[in-house]
C-alpha cells in the first residue's frame, strides 16, 4: 500500500495546482499568443498537474508493484499491466507525458492552439486520473 502521507501531500498539491489552472479554462489561443503571463500560467500549470499525476503513479508503482521504471513513458505500461489503467487511459496518460516533456524542454514549444484546446476540452482528463488514484488508495484503506 502506498504511503498515504506522501499520497495526500502530492494529491493536495495537484488539487491546488488544478484549481489554479482551471481559472483559465476558457482561454483562447489569441489570448495565449498576446499575453505572455497567461501563457506562462497555462504552461506551468499543465506541467505541474501532469508531473503531480506522474509522481503519484510512480509512488504507487514503487510501493505496491515493486517495479522499476526508467522513463515516464514506462509508467502507463506498468499501470496497464497491473490493471490500474485501461488501454484508453494508458494512451491518454502517454499523451499527457508527451505534453509534459514538450513543456519541460523549452526548445519544443507547444502551439497556442494546442494549449487552448487542452484548456477548453481536456482538463477533465485530470479528474479521471485523480479519481483513479483516490479509488486505488481507498481500496486498501476503507
Amino acid at each position: 500500500m502506498p504511503d498515504l502521507f506522501v499520497v495526500e501531500k502530492i494529491l493536495s498539491n495537484l488539487l491546488a495546482n488544478f484549481e489554479n489552472l482551471s481559472k483559465h479554462r476558457n482561454v483562447s489561443s489569441m489570448e495565449l499568443k498576446s499575453n505572455i503571463d497567461t501563457l506562462w500560467i497555462v504552461e506551468r500549470g499543465l506541467f505541474l498537474c501532469i508531473q503531480n499525476i506522474l509522481d503519484l503513479f510512480a509512488h504507487i508503482i514503487s510501493y505496491d508493484f515493486d517495479e522499476k521504471w526508467e522513463y515516464y513513458s514506462d509508467i502507463p505500461e506498468v499501470l496497464l499491466k497491473h490493471n490500474l489503467l485501461t488501454p484508453d487511459e494508458r494512451d491518454l496518460l502517454n499523451k499527457m507525458i508527451s505534453i509534459r516533456n514538450r513543456l519541460s524542454h523549452e526548445y519544443l514549444t507547444l502551439d497556442a492552439n494546442v494549449l487552448s484546446d487542452i484548456m477548453n476540452n481536456r482538463l477533465d482528463d485530470f479528474n479521471k486520473f485523480i479519481e483513479i488514484i483516490k479509488n486505488y488508495c481507498k481500496k486498501d484503506n476503507p
